[in-house]
């Protein structure tokens, strides 16, 4: 469904209610940005991994040492980009709703363009957390019993 079939739904949904249509739109909006911030606790949770026990990580093996710094540095990415592509604030009355849809179809091509960031930065996110967690395996099966 495109921007302006959505809108269209959304303003039969809510009896042709421009307000009612904008708070549908902002929760959505609230859920993504909300979502996004999950990943970025994950990243967060992954750099204080690394500042406890990353020297012990990469202190395994050199194949260790590169996982190590590849997912961390994919994380970071991942991080960087959701902040950037999702997180950035654009308040949803600053488009200017008149009689036709432009405003929401506006909105709703917002949403799904963060949309779509978010699930990139999601699997960029999953890419790092997988090389971080390789390197960690590695380290348990090098540790002396």
């Amino acid at each position: 469904m495109d921007a302006h079939q959505e809108a269209e739904q959304i303003l039969r949904l809510t009896n042709n209610d421009r307000f009612k249509a904008l708070e549908v739109l902002e929760k959505q909006m609230n859920v993504l940005h909300m979502r996004a911030q999950v990943l970025m606790s994950l990243a967060g949770i992954v750099l204080t991994i690394t500042g406890f026990s990353g020297r012990l990580i990469a202190g395994t093996s050199a194949v260790a040492q590169i996982l190590v710094i590849s997912g961390l540095s994919t994380v970071l990415v991942s991080a960087v980009w959701v902040f950037i592509r999702v997180m950035s604030i654009k308040w949803l009355t600053s488009e200017v709703c008149d009689e036709s849809f432009k405003c929401f179809e506006a909105i709703i091509s917002r949403r799904n363009k963060k949309t779509r960031a978010f699930v990139v930065g999601g699997r960029i996110l999953c890419v790092g957390l997988f090389l971080y967690t390789i390197a960690f395996a590695l380290m348990l099966l090098n540790a002396n019993p």
